[in-house]
């Protein structure tokens, strides 16, 4: 790789590392409705895409004016481990980028450091990242707010002016202009016009483009 005015590179992980979000998101309406929530799958995608659990379900329990289960969490989190060790693959062209990327790079998300570790390596991530994996359960808030993008970037010891992030979502968009840093919005499933309107600088559609994206 030539010159680049980035010293970091910061991706988000389900939708932009691992295409974990049909699969997320399928489980999630299938146990609130079964839990008396009856939500659609269309539903789920629409509304929480990039929000943190916690946010999701103040979310439901509000429009639904009901508490959910105690156990509810748990329950989603058992159902979903059969679907994804059978189902999960990497975001395609995501392997070969990160092979070529020589700008240090660490993960940035609103999910557990448990989902993190699992979705990587179920798809053979884990070893480009070199434990370098941040949680929104690290910081007090989650994506839109800029928490755990400062975050990230203060534990690569690196300036956030000179950090790439790697979205899909207006939430984890909003979060990382916030923070100050290049957004790169990655649109393959995504509303490329509300990304650049949350503050997306570049957009692309196709994984393999990165790499030029982030020398030009």
């Amino acid at each position: 790789m030539g010159k680049t005015e980035f010293d970091l590179v910061i991706f988000d992980c389900d939708g932009v590392l691992v295409d974990s979000e049909p699969i997320l998101n399928r489980i999630f309406a299938e146990t609130l409705t079964e839990a008396g929530f009856p939500i659609t799958y269309a539903e789920v995608t629409q509304k929480f895409i990039g929000k943190s659990l916690k946010t999701c379900l103040e979310i439901i329990e509000t429009s639904y004016n009901k508490p959910l289960p105690k156990n509810f969490v748990e329950l989603c989190k058992e159902r979903e481990i059969a679907p994804l060790q059978q189902e999960l693959k990497p975001v395609p062209g995501i392997s070969e980028v990160l092979e070529q990327i020589t700008l240090p790079k660490c993960v940035a998300s609103n999910s557990s450091h448990r989902h993190i570790q699992m979705v990587l390596k179920l798809t053979g991530l884990l070893h480009q990242f070199d434990g370098n994996l941040y949680s929104a359960n690290d910081v007090s808030r989650p994506k839109p707010f800029p928490d755990v993008y400062l975050y990230a970037a203060k534990q690569m010891n690196t300036n956030p002016e000179y950090c790439a992030v790697i979205e899909d979502s207006v939430p984890g968009v909003q979060a990382a202009s916030a923070a100050g840093m290049t957004v790169f919005g990655y649109v393959q499933h995504s509303d490329g016009a509300a990304l650049a309107a949350a503050g997306a600088k570049i957009l692309f559609n196709d994984m393999r483009q990165l790499v030029q994206q982030l020398l030009s």
